[in-house]
């Protein structure tokens, strides 16, 4: 029977506290509970007495529930590759205010633990402890209570372990605690949740679906030994949850309490906890809360003893493999074992380093000069699949040109050429100190950051690490051992090696026979040849491949600079013809760092469908010629970007202040240098259609796009580029950028540990690659963005995968130029509709994994987004787009029940906004006066089961191309909405809005 602390006479065992930063003022605490529970307890007080802030100690009888959530993306997560299709600011639960309280629990069992007979059943109970306790049984009722305070809350599940955390504004912390430790005191695993679990689990799976790298990860899962945990189906999805256990006579609901009582012990649960409170208040606040987490009394579920997982002739292969995305990849994987004890000397650290370097010398910087590759990534991280008990997985992956796919051999040939040129020289202490110095310093001066993600990275390190170490073992490296290095080393050999090609100039040839079983990719193998094997080995060295030199970008000065006054605003520091500087010194923070800001404005960039065309081109070409000379300041902690935008290019860099004026003078002279050979461009040319084509596989991306093609008055479609990229050509491109580096006119910010004196150099170095005569301002842009009429409105049109099921709808809300106060009321409002949001259409609807709400400011212009994703053989596009029309109407019974004590708990900064206020704004976007278009990505609509929902084995892969430009489609089921029929000619009928800076 589980053992339960009683919470009479705990008995808190104090231990040793974990080594952390200088710079780092918060206050830890490590200690033990009776029931064996492990607890970090973490003060954020910055200085202010307990007393100070807990006078309006929340008191009120509040209690709930807890569902994982999936949130939005923000804009620079979403705008990969390069790839500008507009210019968003979207909001989430996540509103900026106080720095938040934040708990994180991780458990010590994860999909290892499934039984074998319900594959995903860890995954599933995930989601089921969330759904009410004893204490407090109504579902969601916790995340009404955080969507309420300004929390978030999510949730994973790992081979081996799980996590769960949230965070919510400080006063309504201790509340929190309480529903969240019920969750694992007293889970009610109510019957009627089960078959909406299933069906939220089972939408999570499909949208996976396309997703290359899950479908990678599926199919080396099937190279284990036969009955080893990494060979398991760790998702879940409707088929292994629901269909097959009843076929078999399982009772799904019944397994499930024996299940919990069995994995989740408080003995192997972590907790890591972040407040504005005392560690006294923290420690008696977790006493209280996790004391009566049940100990089953039985040792934690282990799989060290499963060594060497992929000891088997299936991994010494060759693989070529079919992927969703148009794209080549190479993949050269290697089997360690359990390599976490090595976490004080990091071989794999140091050997990934180096084999996935970008610099002169290195692998990819070869390849590139061949032409053969575009990108190189690899070595280990801390994710289950990669690093567990049982194994660790070491690879190197190099992005192919189409002229690269022709020469993989090669390819795989120059990495172990590297690797031999690495057993020659040996293992060099220099390099080595030089990473320990980068990375004790990135340490010394990290930032605090969210305290959610830092709750969440910490308790799943208290897992790993010892107690001393739970804030430093990821990253330092402690001790030089040459041995341990040679001896990883001695591991990448040819005999121990798989090779993966994925191409999908594979799909539809008899090279790919083969159906992976549960993702259904599409793959071939065959034994790797004793002629390629003899030729790896006697391969020798290659005279480009060859160590990095000193890192010349590493900082050593950590001086803070001094001034007298403290800014409010930034300063305009200098102004002259050719642009703007603006400037603010760092008078809060006091770290040595900073973040440069260079907007290259220019005409030239949008004039045209060819203009933006070509700016991706040299955007792409920018970033690819750039890695070979700054990948050492990467290395050395600094961040740089190149983006696209319709107003031009935008240059932006953060890391320490010392260095930070050598990287910004190497990338202005980059741009203002650039060349670039016809092959080069050729080679890019295939590369961006690659961009555009796999930007339109993702229904949530292609939803977006869409929005920004109708509303945006200067938007050119990925589709439109698509139909016109062939016509480009190198001459056209050599115009361009000699017009671009001509006309242009620059504004910049710059802040952090910098003088003024130090700021102006910035603007003088501006001024000296300025070639031109300066550009009048009347040239540039100012974006605006298209007025939606009043009524409802929508634009549906065909996902550009036909494999794909997976649909979205997003409902686009237009308001009205904003303000800095109606932008704050506008994300005031959304923040509070998040819950009630993915409540209606997720927990109670079930229309799909993915749903969330948005606050937008797009170009000025403020509105709403509610985006969900779903499946095409689930529900239809009319069904989703009415069930969202019904939360919107559900929502204004929420807010005419709002009492003013509730409003009040969500509003502290802002006295003159009033309920009414919050009221009245809301009424903008109901049916009647909203302004709607409702995007809509219809998935594959064949009439045929689901493949995770069906025994039977599904039709044949269909065709993923779809013809340019997109066709709308319109829906009968529709009723009197007003369907968009063409995209071009509807926007050119709408009225453009005033240019809007939100700046009063």
């Amino acid at each position: 029977m589980p053992q339960c602390s009683t919470g009479a006479k705990e008995k808190i065992q104090k231990v040793m506290v974990p080594t952390k930063s200088e710079n780092d003022k918060r206050e830890y605490r490590s200690i033990v509970l009776d029931n064996g529970l492990r607890v970090l307890l973490i003060s954020d007080l910055d200085g202010k007495a307990a007393t100070e802030i807990d006078d309006d100690e929340e008191s009120e009888d509040e209690s709930g529930s807890e569902s994982e959530l999936d949130g939005p993306l923000s804009d620079e997560e979403e705008e990969e590759d390069n790839i500008d299709t507009g210019d968003d600011r979207p909001g989430n639960s996540k509103a900026p205010t106080e720095k938040k309280s934040a708990v994180a629990l991780c458990v010590g069992v994860g999909s290892f633990s499934d039984p074998d007979d319900i594959p995903g059943f860890a995954h599933f109970l995930e989601h089921m402890v969330f759904m009410g306790s004893e204490k407090y049984p109504k579902e969601n009722e916790l995340d009404d209570f955080l969507g309420r305070h300004g929390g978030f809350s999510n949730a994973w599940t790992d081979c081996e372990k799980s996590c769960f955390y949230f965070d919510v504004e400080r006063k309504y912390f201790r509340r929190a605690l309480d529903m969240f430790a019920h969750f694992f005191i007293s889970p009610l695993f109510q019957e009627d949740s089960v078959d909406r679990e299933i069906e939220a689990v089972d939408s999570e799976f499909q949208m996976a679906l396309p997703n290359d790298d899950d479908r990678i990860n599926a199919l080396l899962g099937t190279l284990a030994k036969p009955g080893h945990p990494m060979s398991k189906f760790f998702t879940g999805n409707a088929k292994t949850l629901r269909t097959i256990p009843k076929q078999n006579g399982i009772n799904v609901y019944s397994r499930l309490r024996d299940f919990y009582t069995r994995m989740y012990s408080s003995h192997y649960m972590t907790v890591a906890m972040q407040s504005k409170d005392s560690l006294d208040n923290l420690e008696e606040w977790a006493k209280e809360v996790f004391s009566a987490v049940p100990h089953n009394g039985l040792p934690q579920p282990v799989f060290h003893d499963l060594k060497d997982p992929f000891d088997t002739p299936k991994f010494r292969k060759m693989y070529k493999v079919v992927p969703v995305e148009d794209t080549h990849k190479l993949y050269v994987s290697w089997a360690f074992p359990p390599s976490l004890d090595q976490y004080r000397t990091k071989p794999l650290d140091y050997l990934s380093t180096l084999l996935c370097h970008e610099g002169q010398g290195s692998i990819l910087a070869y390849l590139k000069e061949k032409l053969w590759a575009l990108t190189i990534i690899g070595g280990y991280s801390y994710d289950g699949f990669e690093m567990n008990s049982t194994a660790t997985s070491f690879s190197v992956v190099v992005t192919l040109t189409d002229v690269g796919l022709e020469h993989y051999e090669e390819v795989v040939q120059t990495v172990f050429q590297y690797i031999h040129m690495l057993e020659e020289v040996g293992p060099q202490e220099w390099l080595y100190q030089e990473l320990k110095q980068i990375e004790d310093s990135k340490f010394r001066w990290k930032e605090q950051g969210d305290p959610m993600n830092y709750v969440e990275k910490v308790s799943e390190s208290m897992q790993m690490f010892p107690w001393e170490d739970i804030l430093t073992g990821r990253t330092i490296m402690y001790d030089y051992n040459p041995k341990t290095i040679s001896d990883s080393l001695a591991r990448l050999s040819p005999d121990n090696c798989n090779i993966l090609l994925m191409s999908d100039k594979f799909e539809n040839t008899d090279q790919c026979p083969l159906e992976e079983k549960w993702y259904k990719t599409k793959y071939g193998v065959n034994d790797l040849s004793s002629d390629l094997i003899q030729r790896l080995k006697d391969s020798g060295c290659n005279p480009a491949l060859h160590l990095p030199k000193p890192n010349a970008f590493i900082a050593t000065d950590f001086d803070l600079r001094k001034h007298e006054d403290e800014l409010k605003d930034p300063k305009l520091l200098k102004s002259d013809e050719n642009g703007k500087l603006w400037f603010k010194p760092d008078t809060k923070f006091k770290v040595p760092k900073g973040y440069n800001y260079i907007h290259l404005m220019s005409p030239v960039v949008y004039k045209s469908l060819d203009s933006a065309i070509l700016l991706d081109f040299f955007v792409n070409l920018l970033e690819h010629q750039l890695t070979l000379v700054a990948y050492p300041a990467y290395l050395a902690g600094f961040e740089y970007g190149v983006e696209g935008h319709e107003t031009g290019l935008v240059l932006h860099m953060s890391g320490f202040s010392h260095k930070m004026k050598a990287i910004t003078d190497l990338l202005l002279d980059h741009v203002f240098g650039f060349r670039c050979t016809v092959n080069e461009f050729e080679m890019m040319k295939e590369e961006v259609t690659r961009i555009y084509n796999n930007d339109m596989i993702r229904p949530d991306k292609l939803a977006r796009m869409l929005r920004f093609a109708v509303t945006s008055p200067l938007n050119w479609p990925v589709p439109d580029r698509l139909g016109r990229i062939n016509n480009i050509t190198h001459d056209m491109f050599e115009r361009f950028i000699e017009e671009f580096q001509r006309y242009v006119w620059v504004e910049s910010f710059l802040t952090g540990n910098f003088s003024e004196e130090e700021a102006a150099c910035y603007k003088e170095k501006i001024n000296s690659v300025l070639p031109g005569t300066p550009l009048p301002v009347s040239q540039l842009l100012q974006k605006r963005l298209c007025q939606v009429p009043v009524g409802d409105t929508y634009c549906q049109v065909r996902g550009h995968n036909y494999d794909d099921n997976n649909s979205c709808v997003v409902v686009y809300l237009q308001s009205e130029p904003g303000t800095l106060y109606t932008n704050t009321v506008n994300e005031l409002l959304g923040t509070r509709m998040t819950e009630p949001c993915f409540d209606f259409l997720r927990t109670k609807h079930q229309l799909g994994y993915s749903t969330y709400i948005e606050f937008l400011v797009t170009n000025g212009i403020l509105g709403l987004s509610v985006t969900v994703e779903c499946q095409a053989n689930k529900f239809s596009m009319s069904t989703v787009d009415k069930h969202i029309d019904d939360f919107l109407v559900e929502f204004r019974s929420i807010l005419d029940s709002m009492t003013e004590e509730e409003f009040k708990s969500l509003i502290n900064i802002l006295p003159t906004l009033t309920l009414d206020i919050l009221k009245d704004w809301y009424s903008q976007y109901e049916k009647g006066r909203h302004r709607k278009i409702s995007f809509q990505i219809v998935g594959k609509t064949e009439s045929q089961p689901s493949s995770s929902d069906s025994v039977d084995e599904p039709k044949e892969r269909a065709s993923s191309v779809e013809t340019y430009p997109l066709t709308c489609l319109v829906d009968e089921d529709q009723g009197t909405a007003t369907p968009i029929r063409d995209v071009k000619l509807y926007r050119q009928a709408l009225s453009v809005l005033p240019f809007t800076k939100i700046i009063s």
